[in-house]
């Protein structure tokens, strides 16, 4: 939308105008991916790589801002009148006009399964800025490893594209674990990469169809030069808890992760009472994390990934003693916004909910 207009329609004259109604409701009846300020996108291709698996390409409104290598965003769908957003690595280069998201079927997660079996071409998506730090601001490693599992390999596929395009691929041992072939994401891709591009090694690890599991033997023995390699990791926390300290058990060179679940302790039971005070509701902290309590008493707090990573469920807690469920610290607030996922209640609390 022209810069002009946007300012003209998100004057105060024009905000009373349309009063009760925003600007961007009218702006829907033209078309839904119009806003002022709100990054919005349409799939453009909606392709199954996989029978569990849906890879979208969507084309996003001028409110987009890019990413970097690697980032991920909350996306939004409209379900039955309600809007659902979760969380989802990008998968394409920075530079690249669409920005491409491959989503996984989840167990029961609702939205991931709505798109992996009904997400076609043309379907409106919401976008939140994109958030994440898994791959910093420096040069380009001269030799690197690309180790991920399931779809883990979403982000990593950021980092190898980015380099692709820039023409800085170098030397790069690109390591993937998936159950079976069949369940591979982007293994046409990855293969024709290699094919293309002599820096490139790609070695994937079918663990159902024979493969062994990643240890310290089956790694050393796919890099024998590991030392000597920047790695980017992502994948399950399973994969992570055993892969992370065979890398930096054999290499002292920098190690970029991301994980799809934040580390919680096996308990998440909280104590105490947690008051809800904007809703005046009061509820038993011993069900689970913050997020799960304010649930149980039917409430419905905003969240997306339900893992610590995209901070949809932040929300500010007026005083109380919380417990941080990575790492089991308890601390006392006060007017302090905390993920509620993944903190429960350490005693009495008071959430602004």
């Amino acid at each position: 939308m022209n810069p002009v207009m946007k300012k003209v329609l998100g004057s105060s004259v024009v905000s009373a105008l349309t009063s009760p109604l925003s600007v961007d409701d009218y702006l829907a009846l033209i078309d839904g991916r119009l806003s002022l300020s709100e990054p919005r996108g349409r799939v453009t291709h909606a392709v199954r790589q996989t029978p569990d698996s849906v890879t979208l390409v969507i084309e996003p409104n001028d409110n987009w801002q890019g990413h970097r290598p690697g980032q991920h965003v909350l996306l939004g769908v409209d379900l039955d009148g309600v809007r659902h957003s979760r969380c989802f690595s990008v998968a394409s280069a920075p530079n690249e006009k669409s920005l491409e998201i491959t989503v996984k079927r989840n167990g029961d997660g609702r939205v991931s399964n709505y798109l992996v079996d009904r997400a076609q071409r043309g379907q409106l998506v919401y976008l939140s800025p994109a958030e994440g730090e898994f791959y910093p601001e420096a040069k380009t490693a001269a030799r690197a490893l690309l180790l991920s599992a399931g779809s883990g390999i979403t982000p990593v596929m950021s980092v190898l594209r980015h380099w692709i395009t820039r023409g800085e691929l170098h030397d790069v041992v690109f390591i993937h674990y998936a159950r079976t072939q069949a369940d591979m994401i982007y293994a046409a891709e990855l293969q024709d990469l290699a094919r293309r591009h002599g820096g490139l090694r790609v070695e994937t690890v079918f663990t159902a169809d024979g493969g062994e599991r990643i240890s310290e033997a089956s790694l050393m023995r796919l890099v024998p030069d590991l030392g000597e390699r920047e790695t980017w990791l992502c994948g399950p926390a399973g994969f992570m808890d055993m892969a992370e300290p065979l890398v930096t058990a054999h290499s002292s060179a920098p190690l970029h992760r991301e994980q799809f679940a934040a580390t919680r302790r096996d308990s998440a039971q909280g104590e105490g009472a947690v008051q809800f005070l904007k809703s005046d509701i009061a509820a038993s902290g011993e069900s689970g994390s913050l997020l799960e309590v304010a649930e149980g008493a039917g409430l419905k707090p905003n969240y997306g990934c339900r893992m610590g990573i995209c901070h949809a469920c932040k929300c500010r807690v007026a005083e109380g003693s919380v417990r941080d469920l990575r790492t089991n610290r308890v601390r006392e607030v006060r007017d302090t916004d905390i993920q509620l996922c993944i903190h429960a209640a350490a005693g009495d609390v008071a959430v602004e909910l």
